[in-house]
């Protein structure tokens, strides 16, 4: 599995780390790097490899969850593949769900996207944690429809903070597949 991640980090680093430019995050924060993830998680490989290897994540935490889920559109790809991974090879968690930033207007007019019942237990998924601030609005919603929060897991940290305060706020473990420092262009800014 090694071997996956490996690969994943150099894909990460080829198609979605940009450096060198003053990019405006989405906590209105300007930094000299940014992961555009959707370039990883809309390519093949990357989103082979990364369905395997949040499976692997979600396999460490203490307790099973039965769904995984995020705010759109930094978790949507993830969840989608890990759900359709987690379906192929016999694993549990093969439920996917989106929170949208706002409630649909029509029809079940819901802020969750493939809603199920209360006390649903939920792995909270984001392509990048900076604050945190994104994966808490997931978070949020979630509670708020009685779901148990399990886990969270990113597919990057830029070690900013946010999965200390994550991890402080809903009394849960925080995981990330991969940190800032574990990109060498961009480890010591």
């Amino acid at each position: 599995m090694q071997a996956n991640r490996n690969r994943l980090r150099q894909i990460l680093d080829e198609k979605s780390l940009i450096v060198g430019k003053d990019m405006t995050l989405n906590t209105g924060l300007s930094s000299s790097f940014y992961f555009d993830c959707k370039k990883t998680t809309l390519n093949g490989e990357g989103l082979a490899l990364l369905a395997d290897v949040f499976l692997e994540e979600i396999d460490k935490f203490p307790e099973r969850p039965s769904a995984i889920g995020g705010l759109t559109i930094g978790a949507d790809f993830i969840v989608a593949a890990v759900a359709m991974r987690a379906h192929q090879t016999g694993h549990s968690t093969t439920n996917g769900l989106i929170v949208r930033k706002e409630p649909k207007k029509h029809g079940t007019r819901s802020h969750i996207e493939n809603e199920m019942p209360a006390g649903t237990k939920v792995v909270v998924i984001d392509d990048v944690i900076t604050t945190g601030g994104s994966t808490a609005k997931a978070c949020e919603q979630f509670l708020q429809d009685g779901y148990e929060i399990v886990g969270i897991i990113a597919l990057v940290d830029r070690e900013a903070g946010g999965v200390e305060s994550l991890q402080q706020n809903y009394s849960c473990k925080v995981r990330s597949v991969f940190r800032k420092s574990d990109f060498p262009r961009i480890a010591g800014d």
